[in-house]
């Protein structure tokens, strides 16, 4: 694939783009691996579906690009369309056969340790309890500390296992598992604050009061396999979300020689440099199960391994306090480092940048002075990265070598797992009384890195919630390179 993407029209203006650093090769894990793709089955054709498609189109074509709009929308379909749902799963569309409506019965939803004792599943331990520190990371300006202060000093993060359970079913895109009447989440979960792909997306209906779900995706004729371990997710398409909550998980699973010959089921449709990540650790031999959105599988032994770490999707409301800005385990992390080591020890650690900046070149959250800040730091030597044009070892190799990281908050930012202790990590973050602004502390700093904020103005911020772009201002960030020279 290439290796350098122009910055064609990213910078405007009488600013100098700077070069883009251009990396080494290195040769991947060749993917001999057999990957099943399950049928995706296409969603029956109603009056109402093609409503919400057109809706759906409207907004994001002509609507989505007005802050205001977009805040009316988010709020009206979080608030709404849950009551819509519910309606329809009790009263509307006689039609609905009463098997669908027995599927999407109230089930209780019970996290994996309480259900695991509940049924005396078989389970055993991989990783102990950890307590974990929870540091005040260096702010600037100065004046915005407050914004990073934590809740707590230290947070014990719980043992990570692996449960066997019979007769359970799994849907593509989510990682609840359905058995016999009730629906199983991880440790870490909490209803009342966290809000779930699957809601805002239709495919489940939460009553955080009740600690109930509605399961609405409903598979006639779902797959049936006698074993295999699921690490299916809701987010496994974000790359972050991939690298820190499900990828530890499998190099977990695949640590233990027991598994050797146990299928694995995955989301369809992941790309490419996930895909390579995943063979990076599995190897070559081991079944793959690529399950799509819609379809299930009801397994006679699935193996469902603990939460190695977690960030809710979004808040479920901001009129309680308490939100979790994200917990992972440094043990998962170092597990995973180590499946990935055999294969980056090999490639000469020469010639990779020690200082680099991250440039985001995503729809939202984006820096939007960044062509100033980028001439600012290439004279202090950094080197500019577009990450999303390397490959997953090349992002590996890159953080591993080098000594400090600039970026503004995003997915990219997650191959900071692979720093090495004393690595300097600068998150760039706009302000907003809703932003998970520990994310990054609370993953990086028990791996020992040292991680500091910059802190800019979001430019537009009515309306776009934690998502919009922000101005940084550059005597602060030349305040933070003297700090952490």
């Amino acid at each position: 694939m290439g290796m350098l993407m122009n910055s064609k029209g990213m910078h405007t203006g009488s600013q100098k783009t700077p070069e883009i650093y251009t990396p080494l090769e290195i040769n991947h894990q060749e993917n001999t691996s057999s990957i099943v793709k399950i049928e995706q089955i296409e969603p029956y054709a109603t009056e109402s579906r093609f409503i919400f498609a057109c809706l759906r189109k409207l907004y994001r074509n002509y609507l989505k690009r007005y802050p205001l709009v977009r805040s009316a929308a988010i709020w009206a379909w979080k608030n709404f369309y849950p009551l819509y749902l519910n309606l329809k799963s009790i009263h509307l569309f006689n039609a609905i056969t009463s098997k669908t409506k027995n599927a999407k019965r109230w089930r209780p939803l019970t996290n994996l340790s309480e259900f695991s004792k509940k049924r005396g599943l078989v389970t055993y331990k991989i990783a102990d309890t950890e307590v974990i520190n929870t540091p005040v990371p260096t702010v600037v300006p100065a004046a915005d500390q407050s914004y990073l202060v934590s809740p707590h000093d230290q947070y014990v993060f719980p043992e990570i296992s692996i449960a066997m359970a019979e007769d359970a079913t799994i849907y593509g895109g989510s990682n609840l598992t359905l058995v016999d009447n009730e629906v199983v989440c991880h440790d870490l979960f909490d209803a009342t604050r966290d809000f779930t792909s699957e809601e805002l997306h239709g495919r489940a209906l939460i009553d955080p009061k009740r600690k109930r779900i509605r399961w609405l995706s409903y598979d006639e004729e779902p797959v049936k396999l006698s074993t295999a371990a699921t690490f299916v997710d809701a987010c496994a398409s974000n790359y972050a979300h991939w690298l820190t909550e499900v990828l530890p998980r499998i190099a977990l699973f695949c640590d233990e020689e027991r598994h050797k010959d146990i299928p694995i089921v995955i989301n369809s449709g992941l790309h490419e440099n996930i895909l390579n990540s995943l063979f990076e650790v599995i190897g070559s031999k081991r079944k793959v199960i690529a399950l799509p959105i819609g379809r299930a599988i009801t397994i006679n032994k699935l193996f469902i391994t603990s939460v190695a770490g977690y960030v809710p999707f979004e808040r479920r409301t901001n009129k309680i306090s308490g939100h979790s800005h994200g917990k992972f385990s440094p043990y998962a992390f170092n597990v995973l480092t180590s499946h990935l080591s055999s294969h980056v020890d090999k490639t000469d650690s020469k010639g990779w940048p020690e200082k680099i900046f991250i440039r985001r070149n995503s729809g939202t959250r984006k820096v939007v002075n960044a062509s100033e800040i980028e001439n600012l730091l290439v004279t202090k030597g950094y080197k500019i990265v577009e990450t999303e044009s390397l490959t997953f070892l090349q992002q590996v190799q890159l953080a591993k070598n080098t000594k400090k990281i600039i970026a503004p908050t995003g997915a990219a930012l997650a191959n900071a797992i692979f720093c090495q202790p004393g690595t300097s990590v600068v998150v760039f973050m706009g302000k907003h009384e809703n932003m998970i602004y520990r994310y990054w502390v609370n993953m990086l700093s028990p791996l020992g890195i040292k991680v500091t904020y910059v802190l800019g103005d979001i430019v537009n911020k009515k309306g776009m919630s934690i998502h919009g772009d922000f101005f940084v201002h550059p005597d602060n960030v030349a305040n933070m390179l003297e700090a952490i020279t």
